[in-house]
């Protein structure tokens, strides 16, 4: 999705201190989103006992959920430019807590593939990017500082919900878990709600959701295999990381604090590599360490972290490290490969190969587990993913293939047409100002 950036000087009107208030509508958003979501391995383990059905089926929920998720971003995407982000909001959190809240009465899985994945995916689509789309419109010169504080909301959930949903399951069962869900989801329509409008005379024009533009470079079509391979392995692991460590004998409460233990490790290295700033973010060193080595140290040694429960926890800790470096990495290195003209354009194309992995790496898993019956193939499987999507952005990483490479002069100019039209009272106000345009893209 197309988030679009205009200057503090455009904002005045528009609240001033009040921005921040929508950003931490935007955090609570993220925070709900995704803590549930990233709490697919919970469920897994809940539903295949449930249901009594084996890793193959059980696992469709949470791929579907994931796949749903990440595609209505960009299919729904009409509907956020034609009522906003607060309406878009607001409506996804009505249809993830009527997914949710349809827990109590489901009997068979499918019900629930239709449900949890599909309904509830298709609320969390729509809620999940235009929040960061409303900051992105409130903030010029602090935008930094705000999508810190919003992203934050990522690793926070991560860590709170697991253990919520563990606590709920002991007192309240399954499907009282999943309607105390369905009321916590509820409350996105409250963070909609506070997310208003920076100004009625300011017309907003989405980009073109997919063009041909970003397809006539090499290097886009490698950020496309990278994102598979980072969604089908970060699939994998958080799906069937609880149900691995109970395999070598761990409780289903110390397996479940596994996945918080992911989502502390990728908190701290977001905020680590975020204050690093961008040059040092990417610089060959870091790069290097980060991308490939601990690419290198999750394939390899997962069978013999999982021994014992403090190997466990390191494995959770050195992929949650690893999972926040790559999305601060993804990020900087798309701008500065491809430029931002050329992300906008083509982040539809992200977001579909994030969608695909996610669909595809549940059962296929789950068909390796069952087959091999043991759990560290898949999770061989999972690291070689994770290490070819680093092996992929860093060869493409230092490849001189900018923008100026593949798009003609014209076709330069034309997507420098401003995309913000602004009114009669407006044009002495705007007048000179940049216009900003970043990209967000959706990712496990």
């Amino acid at each position: 999705m197309i988030a679009i950036s205009v200057p503090d000087t455009m904002l005045q009107g528009d609240g001033g201190g009040y921005r921040w208030v929508v950003a931490i509508a935007a955090f609570f958003t993220q925070f709900i989103i995704c803590g549930i979501t990233y709490s697919i391995g919970v469920f897994h383990i809940v539903f295949s006992k449930i249901f009594n059905e084996d890793h193959f089926n059980s696992s469709w929920v949470g791929s579907i959920l994931l796949y749903t998720t990440a595609l209505t971003s960009v299919v729904m995407r009409c509907f956020m430019a034609r009522f906003g982000c607060r309406w878009s909001v607001m409506l996804g959190g009505l249809i993830s807590a009527l997914g949710l809240s349809m827990g109590m009465v489901v009997t068979e899985i499918y019900q629930v593939y239709l449900s949890f994945g599909v309904l509830t995916g298709i609320g969390f689509g729509l809620a999940c990017t235009p929040s960061i789309m409303a900051v992105e419109q409130h903030f010029y010169k602090q935008r930094l500082q705000a999508l810190s504080v919003v992203l934050s909301g990522v690793g926070a959930g991560i860590v709170v919900f697991p253990i919520l949903i563990r606590t709920l399951l002991d007192h309240l069962a399954w499907r009282g878990t999943l309607w105390i869900l369905s009321g916590i989801a509820l409350n996105l329509c409250v963070c909609g709600a506070l997310m208003t409008p920076v100004g009625r005379s300011k017309q907003v024009h989405l980009m073109p959701l997919l063009s041909c533009v970003p397809l006539r470079n090499i290097t886009f079509h490698g950020m496309c295999i990278a994102n598979l391979f980072w969604s089908f392995g970060s699939t994998v692991i958080y799906m069937y990381l609880p149900s691995y460590a109970m395999d070598q004998g761990s409780t289903f409460d110390t397996s479940v604090f596994l996945v918080s233990c992911v989502g502390m490790a990728s908190f701290t290295s977001r905020v680590i590599f975020s204050f690093m700033g961008h040059n040092s973010t990417l610089d060959d060193m870091t790069a290097i360490l980060c991308s490939i080595g601990l690419g290198v140290v999750i394939t390899g040694t997962c069978p013999l972290l999982f021994d014992d429960y403090a190997g466990q926890i390191g494995y959770s800790l050195l992929f949650g490290f690893y999972s926040g470096y790559w999305t601060t990495f993804l990020s900087q290195a798309s701008r500065e490969l491809l430029g931002p003209e050329c992300i906008a354009k083509g982040n539809g194309y992200l977001s579909f190969m994030i969608a695909l992995g996610s669909i595809m790496a549940g059962p296929a898993a789950g068909l390796l587990i069952q087959e091999e019956t043991e759990f560290k193939y898949a999770f061989y499987l999972a690291g070689s993913a994770l290490l070819w999507s680093s092996v992929i952005m860093m060869l493409f990483k230092y490849q001189s293939c900018g923008l100026e490479n593949f798009v003609s002069e014209s076709e330069k100019n034309d997507q420098k047409i401003p995309l913000v039209v602004e009114s009669s009272e407006d044009k002495c106000l705007i007048k000179g100002e940049p216009i900003l345009v970043e990209a967000m893209v959706t990712s496990v």
